[in-house]
């Protein structure tokens, strides 16, 4: 490929053999493609848990072509593979005497998960452990005794909390609740649990709520302010007090219930960062660190809880530490070290540690690619009622004037695009596009006033500003304001399909992937934890019935204009596939330009590599093809 230039959009000029098995017809590949395929190649890994004996780091990757977990000795070396197969992993907790993993694993993405048992140090003899009837499993720990673990999770028809024997795996429920429950921790004495529930009808509110193991007692709920928001609470290493994340003063911060005292501190965080998504106590439980997050970035810090010294920054490698799971970065016992995960969006995922003594990083574990990777900038615009939107402008290795961008929309809706490492955004910026991915009003990482905008108004103003965000690509000098493509993912999906239909002259082509076209028939297919989600967004359909039709694609698919392609999964148990193929049905009849593709072996979550990039060169294709 000498002398070609591998990331402007003319290189379906140039064609070339993959050197492969021998073949009696030549196999004429885009080198884009091929781009494509190498950078959802690169390994992801995310940090889960660090054993008590300080000697391992527990890792999600999916080097392997799936997510799996992998092992890496703190001291360094290499990735050992803990668990095996191509079902994935969600969710692992090592046992706290560090001898045995348990995790979570999905079967072809329903999201019915199981738990298994594992040995952390020689992973070749996995246990099923439960035997758990049609379950999305969103949490679990062990408890301090290594006996029992708790898990939170749904069924069809509630949210709860259970408990599961180890010795047998038989379970037991100890809590239910009609909205979603998730984040259960144990005391250090084993005699209660906390988790966050949404106990009552107010559409943000979470409130911690305290379990007796076995059920036997009411429980108890906690808030330090009616209709406040309230997650994540962790027990102190042997006092009866709770750290947690709260929005009872109008602004998330993080604060200290004393159980015993009914006493209630915060913490000095809230003017460091306009969210926490991951904290934890020190383990002399004198202090507690935390990841503060702006504009898309995390920084790490400790805090003494008497209030007698400011915090004190920890400093890691610029970029973003806070990952998907909420457990990217661990303290070692001895306070010695924290290990962590982190990335940017042109950095390929990354473990490291920071040693406290020293203060220096070391690389644990990372992936060096010579992929000609895209490059982002921060950007702020402003939204049509003047609120100002934040986003990251990316551009290819080499840019030609007047590309064609890609207008990516995030999933969530309470998610953002951060300075993260994204593969498939890279995916577009190694094949030639320039991509915009603004953070519409109801992301994360903004402050839960910005966070909680699209409350029963989803489709509403966040579209205005993917409007805005359309009408400022027309103003950079490196777009063609004729080649804006609307992408996205999820909610993102949802916004595209919308998008198409209520703004559809922005747009020259359109890819919805797992999106979401008609939301009263999702609830009608969620189970309880997601028709609490809907709820949380939408209201009940009996009580917003105009909301849920003027926010539903399906209602206005004669008004789509661009090519659109669909790409949907067969077992999506999020955003079930009934809605999408009823919409694509109506899209037919209507003689609509269009197409559809199905993936019927997995779910709405990660995906195997194979699929994500089949995904993703078919996405660029179909753009190719339609923006010409």
């Amino acid at each position: 490929m000498t002398g070609v230039n591998p990331s402007g959009l003319e290189l379906d000029k140039y064609l070339f053999r993959l050197n492969l098995e021998p073949m009696t017809e030549p196999l004429l590949v885009s080198p884009r493609l091929v781009y494509v395929e190498r950078v959802i190649g690169i390994p992801e890994i995310e940090l889960l848990d660090l054993s008590k004996d300080e000697r391992t780091a527990l890792a999600l990757s999916n080097k392997t072509g799936s997510y799996q977990l992998a092992a890496l000795d703190v001291r360094g070396g290499k990735l050992r593979p803990v668990s095996h197969g191509k079902e994935r992993v969600a969710w692992a907790r090592i046992s706290n005497d560090s001898e045995t993993v348990c995790f979570s694993r999905d079967f072809g993405g329903k999201e019915e998960h199981q738990l298994f048992t594992v040995p952390l140090e020689d992973g070749d003899e996995e246990e099923q452990l439960t035997q758990l009837s049609s379950t999305r499993v969103e949490g679990f720990n062990w408890s301090n005794g290594d006996d029992r673990l708790v898990l939170a999770g749904a069924t069809k028809e509630v949210n709860g909390a259970w408990t599961v024997d180890l010795s047998n795996g038989s379970h037991t429920q100890i809590y239910q609740n009609r909205h979603w429950v998730f984040n259960p921790e144990w005391s250090k004495d084993d005699s209660r649990i906390c988790v966050s529930a949404k106990t009552t009808e107010h559409p943000t509110a979470l409130e911690l709520v305290l379990l007796s193991p076995e059920g036997e007692l009411e429980p108890l709920i906690y808030t330090p302010k009616e209709g406040s928001e309230n997650t994540n609470g962790g027990w102190h290493p042997s006092e009866p007090w709770i750290l947690f994340r709260t929005d009872a003063r109008g602004r998330y911060e993080l604060a200290i219930y004393k159980t015993d005292s009914q006493e209630l501190t915060y913490l000095k965080g809230g003017e460091l960062g306009l969210d926490f998504p991951v904290f934890a106590w020190m383990p002399d439980g004198k202090s507690v660190y935390y990841l503060a997050t702006n504009t898309g970035r995390t920084r790490l810090y400790t805090e003494l809880i008497d209030g007698s010294e400011p915090p004190r920054e920890v400093l890691l490698p610029e970029g973003y530490h806070a990952g998907y799971f909420g457990s990217s970065v661990k303290v070692a016992r001895s306070g010695e070290y924290f290990v962590f995960s982190w990335s940017s969006l042109s950095s390929p995922p990354t473990l490291s540690r920071y040693d406290t003594r020293t203060r220096r990083v070391e690389t644990l574990h990372e992936h060096f690619t010579d992929l000609p990777l895209g490059r982002a900038e921060p950007v702020v615009y402003n939204s049509f009622d003047g609120r100002p939107i934040h986003g990251w402008f990316l551009k290819p290795a080499r840019v030609e004037a007047r590309s064609p961008c890609v207008l990516w929309i995030h999933g969530g809706p309470a998610w953002e695009v951060a300075d993260e490492w994204n593969p498939a955004i890279q995916s577009f910026l190694v094949a030639g596009y320039t991509l915009f991915a603004p953070n519409i009003r109801g992301s994360t990482g903004y402050g839960v006033e910005f966070q909680n905008l699209n409350i029963h108004d989803c489709g509403g103003a966040d579209l205005k500003d993917v409007e805005e965000a359309a009408k400022y690509l027309r103003t950079r000098p490196e777009v063609d304001s004729s080649k804006i493509a609307l992408v996205g993912a999820s909610y993102g999906g949802f916004m595209t399909f919308l998008g198409t239909t209520k703004l559809p002259d922005y747009w020259a082509a359109a890819a919805a992937i797992v999106g979401i076209t008609d939301w009263k028939e999702m609830y009608e297919l969620s189970d309880a934890a997601f028709r609490s989600f809907i709820e949380r967004y939408f209201g009940r359909p009996e009580d917003n019935p105009e909301l849920y039709r003027d926010r539903s694609a399906i209602n206005f698919a004669e008004n789509l204009k661009a090519p659109l392609l669909i790409w949907h999964r067969g077992n999506d148990s999020r955003c079930p596939l009934s809605p999408v193929q009823k919409y694509a049905d109506r899209l037919r009849e209507l003689g609509k330009d269009f197409e559809m593709n199905v993936v019927w072996d997995e779910g709405h979550g990660f995906q195997k590599t194979e699929n994500l990039a089949r995904q993703y060169k078919a996405i660029i294709e179909f753009l190719d093809k339609k923006m010409v």
